[in-house]
């Protein structure tokens, strides 16, 4: 109960902070009318609860950043290459990708991660298969394709390390309905 009061009164502290950002000026008005703001959003607009079965591992979490960073800085700079080389417009692709994660959270970040890297763009999610399919700019041969694989490859493995290890994970949707049906 106290977690949950705590997590509210964070969040409209948080919006009336991104309230008074917006606005540009720091006054009692802003500040005042951003937490009406950030009341309304919380009390009247809630979120539904995420159910989350594994834990953060902060090395691994610093890892996969650092995995992402280089990931962008890489992708950046063939982006950058294939805008500014002579030549005929690069192929693309779209490629279908199973992801070995159980969270519905932790397919969300990753589908964000991937489409946050330049060159590509997820296109559509299959949730219950969890299938992703990715537009891949400057397709060329199978090599592109391996590479793509090998990287997505890469990226799930840290997001795994990072938020569910398989050793730790606990299955939430099931335990919820097992305490619903022994209510």
């Amino acid at each position: 109960m106290i977690r949950a009061v705590l997590l509210r009164a964070f969040g409209v502290m948080w919006l009336a902070g991104i309230w008074v950002l917006l606005w540009g000026t720091l006054s009692v008005g802003n500040v005042l009318s951003g937490i009406l703001v950030g009341l309304a959003v919380v009390y009247l607009l809630p979120l539904p609860r995420i159910p989350i079965g594994g834990r953060l591992h902060p090395f691994s979490f610093i890892m996969l950043n650092l995995v992402i960073a280089a990931m962008l800085v890489r992708a950046t700079l063939q982006v950058t290459w294939i805008t500014i080389r002579p030549g005929p417009p690069p192929r693309s692709a779209v490629l279908k990708r199973r992801l070995d994660v159980r969270s519905d959270l932790v397919l969300t970040l990753m589908v964000d991660a991937l489409s946050l890297i330049p060159g590509s763009l997820v296109l559509q999610i299959d949730k219950a298969q969890r299938v992703v399919f990715v537009h891949v700019i400057d397709i060329t041969d199978k090599r592109a394709i391996a590479k793509f694989h090998k990287d997505t490859d890469r990226l799930e493995r840290w997001f795994v390390r990072a938020f569910e290890r398989r050793d730790e994970w606990r299955d939430i949707t099931s335990n919820a309905s097992l305490g619903r049906a022994e209510r």
